[in-house]
């Protein structure tokens, strides 16, 4: 019997990744071993796996310096074939399946040099990788494979224009049904349903150990200058200590902050925004931190070239804050401080580039960032924008659409 195309009644946000597009990222990376004198590498994380086979199914990616890419699958095998365009994909019911299928087609007797994803690989993986190949060398893959994420190709930047159209449609729908009373956990719901409807994924996909995020960010006045462990400038008590970052239980009151950092990923590709929104006004230490956050935006936005350094992108930031008088608010407080000013995106909110001050590289035509400055006041709350930006041969491109000012939304009635 035919199994069922999971895909037969298709999603209106599909869009498949193009054969001719995964040979390409194939061919990169095989360019790459070749350089780095490498005979292959064993991928096991999904979403690099996705990368290279336009499909999440559960297995390992053996991708030759030269040759064809073998991919065995655990789980589903048929929905692999459905959805890869790879031509050798293998049912792999054990993992000791994968040495046979290495020596069938030729592959065993040439590893002497093998790459595996150091930085996330669990460590009984990497042991069984050692017993079963004992005279290999193994060598962290994770480096190159991240910078070759780093640039964007045309059809990946469409994806982050999905994003981005359904962050603008959030900002837009969640202004109109703010209540005061509102708990922090209903705003980030209700933008949760809005995104959902729009084909958010319904998480954020993050590669950092032990990093996890929700979807959105809704943190109101002082609630937004909490500290905690997530490795951003603004965290939040969340609902619980198992929880501890994001929305909670505080409500939204007249001439507070309303923060919301919302996360979005559309066919696996993330968009990531910040707007600050009050009912009524905001206290004039945050309004001027806030038009110093816009004037940081706005300046890097006429500044940026390809060939730019990372650092010096961070550092021009600093330096803005720093006239300002805001050196000691700026990008978090006290120890929840932060040393960068954005960060990749793309199948994870997380990626290359990082504009921090060790980050040296150029920023490259293609590549797409999140810039985030932001300002937090102990008793206050944090200010900020968050814009995503993809390079052109000439600058920089706004992906965002929410305009950049403070949202205001006048107060209707109490909904406790």
């Amino acid at each position: 019997m035919t199994p069922p195309n999971p895909l037969s009644t298709e999603s209106p946000h599909l869009d498949r990744v193009p054969a001719s597009e995964i040979q390409d990222r194939i061919t990169r990376f095989q360019q790459w071993l070749g350089d780095k004198l490498l005979d292959g590498a064993f991928l096991l994380q999904n979403v690099d796996c996705y990368y290279f086979s336009a499909t999440l199914q559960r297995g390992v990616l053996f991708i030759p310096a030269q040759g064809v890419p073998l991919f065995m699958v655990g789980k589903s095998v048929d929905r692999a074939r459905q959805e890869s365009p790879l031509n050798q994909i293998l049912p792999l019911p054990r993992h000791d399946d994968m040495v046979a299928y290495l020596t069938d087609y030729g592959h065993r007797t040439r590893l002497r040099r093998i790459g595996l994803e150091l930085d996330v690989l669990p460590a009984a993986r990497y042991i069984w990788f050692r017993e079963k190949f004992p005279d290999a060398e193994f060598v962290d893959v994770s480096p190159g494979i991240r910078k070759l994420r780093m640039v964007k190709s045309d059809y990946e930047v469409r994806q982050l224009r999905r994003s981005a159209a359904v962050m603008d449609k959030g900002y837009a729908e969640i202004r109109s049904l703010l209540r005061e009373g509102m708990t922090e956990l209903a705003v980030d719901a209700i933008l949760a349903g809005i995104a959902r409807q729009e084909g958010h994924m319904g998480l954020v996909r993050m590669r950092g150990w032990n990093q996890e995020m929700p979807t959105t960010h809704v943190l109101v006045g002082p609630d937004s200058a909490v500290i905690s462990c997530c490795e951003t400038p603004v965290c939040g008590p969340g609902p619980s200590p198992a929880m501890p970052q994001g929305a909670g239980f505080s409500r939204i009151v007249k001439n507070q902050p309303i923060y919301i950092d919302f996360g979005v990923a559309v066919n696996g590709y993330h968009g990531d925004q910040t707007r600050v929104l009050v009912m009524g006004k905001l206290d004039p230490v945050l309004e001027r931190a806030h038009d110093c956050a816009l004037s940081i935006l706005q300046h890097l936005e006429a500044v940026m070239r390809p060939g730019m350094a990372c650092s010096e992108i961070f550092h021009a930031a600093q330096t803005i804050s720093a006239k300002h008088g805001l050196a000691d608010h700026f990008m978090g407080h006290g120890e929840g401080q932060m040393h960068f000013l954005g960060h990749g995106i793309g199948l994870e909110i997380d990626e290359l580039p990082v504009m921090a001050p060790r980050f040296t590289a150029p920023i490259q035509e293609g590549m797409v960032f999140a810039l985030e400055p932001k300002f937090t006041f102990p008793g206050l709350g944090t200010v900020g924008i968050e814009d995503d930006y993809r390079v052109t041969a000439t600058g920089v491109e706004r992906l965002t659409l929410t305009e950049q000012n403070v949202l205001e939304i006048w107060p209707i009635s109490k909904n406790c």
